[in-house]
């Protein structure tokens, strides 16, 4: 069994001294766009429709079933819808990475709170529900993250306990009021959905490390037959449930339950984020790694945006740390190596069905670093 790395990241005077004058940060996730790349859905809400111009398209109320539609209810071309996102988000990324002077959008919120532990309170308090990978599952991203952690000894890791996929979002960066009015709202629907996956069995499987200049994340995609022809219902897995049908189930069940919801994003993705930058010190230039008496201003150029779309007059600093180009060009390659043995690799972690050792888990609170409490937990397969 794989034993993650427990060396603390080291975080340079300089850095330690920029956290510490500032108090408020946008939040990390603020930065991603969360666009779907697959090619076939786009993320819509209520009254989103579907099809070709020239034909009359359905009406959706539920925003995942735009991609079942346009795959044709196919187990196989949701996979390709999933495969097609990931791959082309990393090649994105990848391009960013090498040509961007200062690609590494650093959490600040993260390394303030969990790593200084200067007293920070992370007051992004959100509604989901998780779906927690089974122990091999864990141990096999313990792996990968020692092979993270070798080339870049200090990032921060997801601890095993914390690790999970969001498989739907009902709000977030909300107040604890909020949050509890909203469970209160569906307290009574919550066994049934956290239950769903019992009976309702989608399988994750052919993991991805995804990337970009905030974090790593294992990502999977949905189960489908393994050649044309074969009956989706042949053996013990019906195929024709994909993991997106689980999603679109959810959206359903919530929204009955009496609530709107109010996610971030519905793209094509089934990720486990595993590790997250919260310092520069593997990527910059040796001497400003080192440096106890660099000055922030040496290294980094300040960008002010709004911390929170809620809260327009809190604005904060951004430092843009510049990069060492062959440092980078050396992570970009390691990330390369981890997926090509990733592409290969058919060992003990490899595919799960979600809703093993634990049903889903209905999760509140200030949950980004695998943290909150637990309303209520399903039954586990």
């Amino acid at each position: 069994m794989a034993t993650m790395a427990t060396t603390q990241p080291n975080i340079s005077p300089h850095l330690k001294a920029l956290a510490q004058k500032t108090d408020v940060f946008p939040l990390p996730d603020s930065l991603n766009s969360f666009v779907d790349l697959s090619g076939t859905a786009t993320p819509v809400r209520r009254g989103s429709t579907a099809g070709n111009a020239d034909e009359e398209a359905p009406a959706f109320d539920n925003p995942y079933n735009v991609m079942i539609h346009n795959c044709n209810h196919n187990p196989s071309k949701i996979q390709e819808a999933y495969n097609t996102h990931r791959t082309t988000r990393n090649s994105l990324s990848r391009h960013k990475l090498l040509t961007d002077p200062t690609p590494i959008k650093l959490d600040y919120i993260l390394l303030k709170s969990h790593v200084l532990q200067d007293g920070t309170v992370d007051h992004r308090n959100c509604l989901v529900f998780w779906a927690r990978p089974p122990l091999r599952v864990r141990n096999f991203i313990a792996t990968v993250q020692d092979k993270l952690r070798a080339v870049a000894p200090n990032l921060w890791l997801m601890p095993p306990p914390n690790l999970h996929t969001t498989v739907l979002e009902i709000t977030h960066s909300r107040t604890p009021e909020y949050i509890a009015d909203l469970v209160k709202t569906m307290r009574p629907c919550l066994q049934s959905i956290v239950d769903h996956t019992y009976t309702h069995r989608a399988k994750l499987v052919k993991p991805m490390l995804s990337f970009d200049g905030s974090a790593c994340a294992i990502s999977f995609i949905p189960a489908a037959p393994a050649g044309e022809g074969r009956d989706n219902e042949k053996g013990s897995h019906n195929y024709n449930y994909t993991y997106h049908h689980l999603r679109r189930d959810l959206y359903d069940l919530s929204k009955e339950s009496g609530v709107e919801i109010d996610s971030r994003y519905t793209v094509p993705s089934a990720h486990i984020t595993i590790a997250r930058f919260i310092t520069t010190e593997d990527h910059v230039p040796s001497e400003l790694a080192v440096g106890e008496t660099a000055e922030p201003e040496a290294i980094a150029s300040a960008t002010s945006i709004l911390a929170d779309s809620s809260q327009p007059d809190l604005r904060a600093t951004i430092p843009a740390v510049k990069i060492e180009k062959s440092k980078m060009e050396k992570w970009v390659e390691s990330l390369d190596e981890i997926n090509q043995w990733l592409s290969e690799y058919e060992g003990d972690g490899a595919e799960w069905i979600v809703g093993e050792e634990k049903g889903l888990d209905c999760r509140i609170g200030r949950l980004w670093y695998g943290g909150g409490e637990t309303v209520v937990l399903g039954k586990g397969i």
